[in-house]
């Protein structure tokens, strides 16, 4: 699969601050990439210069594993800043300025309003907007040139809960034309249901690299109950997927490796006569691994 971005030995230097530090990333075609960390963690920072807003200390990029010029940003529909238009224009002319400052011949501006969701607002002027409509307006805007990338940061700060699944929505909607999309974040939950990669970033440094679901996994517990918790015990004291086995008064709670599945653990109990009287999968969340992974525990 082509890689689209990666990202060498990345480190940013302001004074007194070290805003990147030896930073290494990878996103392969058709990623949807999530940057998740607290602010100050060097999302943005790092957006900033692989857009070539921003210089690096050191360190290297490459897009398209081609390098890093102007003419392959050409490639790439980004939203770094809260948007800006024309407020006493409305939507069509707004993207039409647009259309002309990237020197499109045919932006197809209205196949990219429709795209977006806010095709039926296009002839509204921008001072209008809720900003759901302004944040869906950006995102048309990025979509113009057809990129094959699209870089956002922070695309759903300042939308109330029905703008941000809105534009989560929109995101994945593009996400499964073939478009791979970068995007910073220090919402958990958005990162979980919009991304299939994440990276977790801490003080400029990279803690974690991966799938989603991988990451997920690891919190993944399962509640047993047996008539016969002696029984139950031996058994999975021999399954070689269980990570942690913990006694909880008439039930154990076992962890499961990277890989395992619940349905797994459950054939291997009936298989060695477990008669199960409980049996609970208890789902990891984003926000337990998160934490663990920004503590000193896992520096």
């Amino acid at each position: 699969m082509q890689k689209i971005l990666s990202i060498e030995g990345l480190s940013k230097n302001y004074p007194g601050v070290k805003a990147l530090d030896g930073l290494n990333l990878s996103v392969q075609k058709g990623d949807v990439y999530g940057l998740l960390g607290p602010n100050g963690s060097g999302k943005t920072t790092t957006l900033g210069i692989i857009l070539g807003v921003t210089n690096a200390t050191s360190g290297t990029y490459s897009w398209f594993e081609q390098g890093s010029g102007d003419s392959l940003r050409k490639r790439i529909g980004a939203l770094l800043n809260k948007p800006n238009f024309y407020p006493y224009l409305n939507g069509f002319q707004n993207l039409k300025i647009v259309a002309d400052i990237k020197d499109l011949k045919n932006p197809n501006i209205a196949e990219k309003l429709e795209i977006a969701g806010i095709a039926k607002n296009a002839n509204r002027k921008f001072q209008t907007y809720s900003t759901g409509m302004r944040q869906r307006l950006a995102l048309a805007a990025t979509l113009l040139g057809d990129p094959e990338v699209l870089v956002l940061d922070e695309p759903t700060n300042g939308l109330d809960p029905e703008g941000i699944a809105d534009v989560r929505e929109l995101i994945k909607s593009i996400a499964n034309q073939g478009i791979t999309v970068i995007m910073a974040s220090h919402l958990l939950d958005e990162v979980q249901k919009v991304c299939s990669h994440v990276a977790v970033l801490k003080n400029g440094q990279k803690r974690y690299e991966g799938h989603v679901q991988s990451l997920l996994s690891g919190h993944d517990s399962i509640e047993i109950g047996s008539d016969d918790l002696g029984k139950l015990q031996s058994v999975l004291t021999a399954f070689e997927g269980a990570d942690e086995l913990k006694r909880m008064e008439d039930k154990f709670q076992v962890k499961l490796k990277h890989g395992f599945k619940a349905a797994e653990l459950s054939a291997f109990l009936i298989t060695n006569g477990v008669d199960i009287t409980h049996f609970a999968h208890n789902k990891g969340n984003l926000e337990q691994e998160f934490l663990q992974l920004l503590s000193d525990r896992r520096a």
